[in-house]
């Protein structure tokens, strides 16, 4: 019994995670559309991440551009108790200068498996202004 607790309660974080990604994807959406929403550029890479290993990496937008909005997907294999996790998905930005435009989605995977995966990172994209 303990370990169908265990299992609703990785579903309902799965949920809240969802929850949140769509939350950050219509907070995108809203300022695509402030910016007459034609506009959004979608960066994707495809990223490896070593077995039982953390990567820590950002998906940056072009020159002139800022980030409103990200997403990540891992398609391997799922084993719901080493789930593949992404931690950080986060607005952030390549300059260190404060209150530098967030010209980059930031991530963070962790990878509890012992094979190296890849991952997709996406980063949503409108231009400055």
């Amino acid at each position: 019994m303990a370990s169908h607790g265990k299992l609703a309660g990785k579903i309902a974080l799965a949920g809240v995670g969802a929850l949140a990604l769509v939350a950050l994807a219509l907070g995108g959406i809203a300022t695509a559309n402030q910016s007459n929403g034609s506009d959004v550029t979608v960066v994707k890479e495809t990223r490896e991440v070593d077995g039982r290993g953390i990567l820590s990496a950002n998906v940056v937008c072009g020159k002139g551009l800022r980030a409103v909005g990200g997403g990540h997907a891992f398609r391997g294999a799922h084993d719901v108790s080493k789930p593949v996790a992404f931690p950080v998905s986060a607005p952030g930005s390549t300059s260190d200068t404060p209150g530098a435009v967030q010209n980059a989605w930031d991530f963070v995977v962790v990878n509890p498996t012992s094979e190296k995966i890849s991952v997709e990172l996406y980063a949503m994209c409108v231009p400055i202004g």
